[in-house]
């Protein structure tokens, strides 16, 4: 096969899509498709990507798919995350194979596994969610499609952290910011996340690697809630304000609401061991960089308000 220059990538109003952008503007040629306009350099305005024809895909040798409905707190129609994440996923994949790109690359998430404490490549999907079913569903359906002539890569990360990262690692600095205490004291779980760099370091990686795969991704240094909490506490305030609840309050917590239990008070820690060895990408230790950065994220919206 030939070098992969040229990449086509759907979503580019995502944060991952524009951190990949960024990063990778200077070594491949992007061609980016939007819902509404971003102002990059090449960029094409869809309001609905099914409606994308054919030709956009022509010399196209790399496609990375960002779109997707994530998890959503408030409740939703289940019809609506499968014809994001699987009916547009199979609808842009069979248009790539079909005009001769070479790799799909597809975002994928570790809600495919659902609720377990350690993720392993031999760990079998079991999702809980309508978000984490409809993506395995697509990455079913997209190993499906792998020949010879067209590599499917499919990445499963963690939570996304970093400057200006969406998310609940954004909600709990804000949490911290205003000075509200936290029951997290003591907690001694472990928790898997990536920041945006090293997602980004992988996926290019990927690239670069163009075989057909699965691939588990992660800043592979797990932290607990309660370091977690320490470490941003102590840069915006010097100290913290956590304390312990009683045990039968953390039963109770699980009892009532075991999705945010094990969200908060829950490990989750991913084995990224294959991965490392065959992207030949090796992550960056980033937490603190990481939260300094949404710090300061923080702290310029607050400003501008």
């Amino acid at each position: 096969m030939k070098d992969l220059k040229n990449i086509l990538i759907v979503g580019g109003s995502s944060y991952i899509a524009k951190s990949f952008i960024n990063s990778n503007k200077n070594h491949y040629h992007i061609k980016s498709i939007v819902r509404s306009k971003e102002g990059y350099e090449n960029e094409l305005v869809f309001k609905d990507f099914f409606d994308i024809p054919d030709e956009v895909f022509k010399e196209v040798d790399v496609v990375i798919n960002f779109a997707a409905i994530v998890h959503q707190h408030k409740k939703i129609d289940e019809k609506i995350y499968d014809n994001i994440n699987y009916n547009l996923v199979k609808e842009l994949a069979n248009k790539s194979k079909k005009n001769g790109v070479q790799l799909f690359i597809q975002l994928s998430t570790i809600a495919v596994y659902g609720d377990v404490k350690h993720i392993t490549t031999e760990t079998l999907p079991v999702p809980n969610t309508p978000y984490g079913s409809s993506k395995l569903k697509a990455d079913n359906y997209l190993m499906s499609l792998t020949s010879d002539l067209f590599n499917v890569i499919i990445v499963r990360p963690p939570m996304v952290y970093g400057e200006k990262a969406p998310g609940n690692m954004m909600r709990l600095v804000n949490l911290i910011k205003k000075g509200f205490p936290l029951p997290f004291k003591g907690i001694s779980n472990k928790r898997d996340f990536i920041h945006v760099e090293n997602l980004i370091g992988f996926i290019t990686a990927s690239i670069k690697h163009n075989k057909t795969g699965i691939f588990l991704v992660s800043d592979d240094s797990p932290v607990s809630i309660s370091e977690l909490v320490a470490i941003i506490s102590q840069k915006l305030h010097g100290k913290d304000k956590m304390f312990k609840l009683p045990n039968w309050c953390y039963k109770f917590i699980g009892i009532l609401f075991p999705g945010v239990y094990n969200k908060l008070f829950g490990s989750l820690t991913i084995d990224i061991s294959q991965t490392i060895h065959q992207l030949s990408y090796q992550p960056k230790p980033l937490i603190e960089v990481g939260i300094d950065q949404m710090l300061k994220a923080v702290s310029y919206t607050h400003l501008r308000a």
